[in-house]
């Protein structure tokens, strides 16, 4: 029998795999592994260089790593599991126009590829987790339950309801607000600030990230599922729809047509 020591979430971005990133973390911790990196990375190249050089020939079966990457891997890496997350390409589409304050082509890029992302796994790992984004939201216990399942461990009740708690909605937001005003107030002070806690993206835009769980600076979104028209004019909604509606029907979601 295989002894998995690596976790794949390997998602396209904005279908919540920074949370199904913690959880499963937080699930291998509350089951006395020792879970690495201790601080999220930035990029996918850390992710696959920490792979190689480390997790690969780790033969400690005490320690876990849980690497989150938005690239597609060519092959099921040895010794590791694959989990996915999906969403609405709708609300995917709208969340990186806002996030990533991207042009609206970039924008419909990242929800079309939903599609090619997740079919890419599907052939790689005939065991592939999928994570939705509404059990996210509407039912975590099961969810977790689930994932633990996935980990070959089993959580009590208490432990479960503190998962939840930990990474509800409200207490990521008081996390990116913490780490957030903690940077502000340093850059004020001119004190020295680690380089790995700023992103700068494409449109010079910065972002603050917390080392200790990957959050970012609007991270989350005050929008609720389904208004993702809330976000563009009427012209964009035609233009999202054209290129859309066939991925969002793919997966089970409603056609906007």
């Amino acid at each position: 029998m295989q002894n998995f020591n690596s976790y794949w979430i390997a998602s396209i971005p904005r279908t919540g795999s920074m949370w199904t990133t913690n959880v499963i973390k937080e699930i291998l911790v509350n089951s006395n592994f020792n879970v690495l990196p201790n601080l999220q990375l930035k990029t996918d190249n850390e992710y696959l260089e920490l792979y190689k050089n480390q997790a690969f020939i780790d033969k400690n079966n005490l320690n876990k790593y849980v690497f989150k990457i938005h690239t597609r891997l060519a092959s099921l890496p040895p010794k590791s599991k694959v989990v996915t997350n999906i969403r609405n390409p709708y609300d995917i589409c709208a969340s990186f126009y806002e996030f990533i304050n991207s042009s609206l082509e970039k924008a419909i890029e990242c929800g079309f590829r939903l599609s090619i992302f997740i079919n890419h796994y599907k052939n790689i790992s005939k065991d592939l987790f999928m994570v939705k984004y509404e059990e996210i939201e509407m039912d975590p216990k099961n969810l977790i339950k689930k994932l633990a399942d996935l980990c070959d461990v089993s959580l009590s009740e208490t432990q479960i309801e503190k998962i939840i708690f930990k990474f509800s909605k409200d207490n990521v937001s008081n996390i990116i607000k913490k780490n957030d005003n903690q940077i502000r107030s340093d850059k004020i002070n001119k004190k020295n600030i680690d380089n790995r806690k700023i992103i700068i993206d494409e449109a010079e835009n910065y972002r603050y990230f917390d080392l200790k769980t990957g959050f970012q600076t609007n991270h989350i979104s005050s929008r609720k599922t389904g208004q993702w028209k809330m976000v563009f004019s009427n012209q964009q909604i035609e233009q999202v729809i054209k290129k859309l509606d066939p991925i969002a029907i793919e997966f089970g979601y409603n056609s906007e047509k």
